[in-house]
């Protein structure tokens, strides 16, 4: 009993710490004008059809959902222990994420130049910068999200621990990480997928092609939050049961700025550099701060 009064004490202290500095930084970015939206430009409504975001999703899909586990399959077949070796895993999950790249740019070269240079990057918006400075601007905005995300994270937990007993759980994606800290081969692919890969493919499908579908037929609003909730229910995972309650509230809370910064500087180069920087922070905290 004690523990566990422990443990909501202490869920409770970083729910209010973190509440007071979201509170307090997102207060501050809204008086200078952070969360205005510039107006639409000349050419802001990119001719996106709905066929062209179902051929990007179902590429990724047909190797995330069927081809990675179709190959870990057959490799079952000849590998006699229970469990794969770390190392196959991860080349896998490499060749996969390649795939995923490498199919994704082919099919992007082959549609409207113009339409694809607008979705990373809308020069039409007012005072546009460059690729550079929208990352570094996306990068910053951490400091917005960070605190909220955690907020959201916590107080999910709590509930979950209060109504189902249910203690912290491992996401799928940190597992993994930690599954490779004894091979430094495999530490450098995992951080090449959380890092590099995972944000450029995701921000592409989620923010350059959905996003912007939706926004030309439900206007900007609707289309941060509907891309967001997709987002975050592409990341739920069976394993995590009642965690996936945690994780699609705090992953939307995420996307929700995401979304946003994306909009704001119009470029893609933006919400990467969000989506980077929370990547690398997490792994930064899992690596080095890590109790197992």
């Amino acid at each position: 009993m004690d523990e566990a009064q422990g443990h909501i004490g202490e869920n409770i202290e970083t729910i209010v710490l973190f509440a007071i500095l979201a509170l307090f930084l997102n207060m501050i970015a809204k008086s200078k004008g952070f969360f205005t939206l510039p107006p639409p430009g000349p050419f802001s409504k990119q001719q996106i059809f709905g066929r062209q975001v179902a051929s990007c999703f179902g590429i990724y899909l047909s190797y995330s959902l069927l081809l990675a586990p179709f190959i870990t399959y057959l490799c079952k077949l000849f590998y006699t222990n229970i469990d794969l070796p770390v190392a196959l895993i991860s080349w896998v999950q490499f060749s996969t994420i390649s795939l995923i790249l490498i199919t994704l740019f082919v099919y992007a070269k082959r549609q409207d130049r113009t339409l694809m240079k607008r979705i990373w990057k809308d020069y039409s918006l007012p005072n546009p910068s460059s690729p550079l400075t929208d990352w570094v601007i996306g990068a910053l905005t951490w400091v917005l999200g960070f605190p909220v995300v955690v907020v959201v994270g916590e107080l999910c937990d709590t509930l979950i621990y209060l109504l189902f007993g249910m203690q912290p759980y491992e996401q799928v994606a940190v597992r993994y990480l930690k599954m490779t800290l004894e091979s430094p081969p495999m530490l450098i692919i995992a951080l090449f997928t959380i890092l590099i890969a995972a944000p450029v493919i995701e921000e592409f499908l989620f923010r350059g092609m959905l996003q912007t579908w939706l926004k030309n037929r439900l206007g900007t609003k609707a289309a941060i939050l509907i891309a967001s909730m997709c987002f975050a229910l592409f990341h739920l995972a069976a394993s995590q049961g009642l965690g996936n309650i945690s994780l699609a509230l705090s992953l939307f809370s995420f996307a929700c700025f995401l979304g946003f910064i994306y909009e704001k500087k119009g470029s893609l180069f933006a919400s990467i550099g969000l989506h980077m920087t929370f990547n690398a922070v997490s792994t930064l905290r899992i690596l080095f701060f890590s109790e197992t």
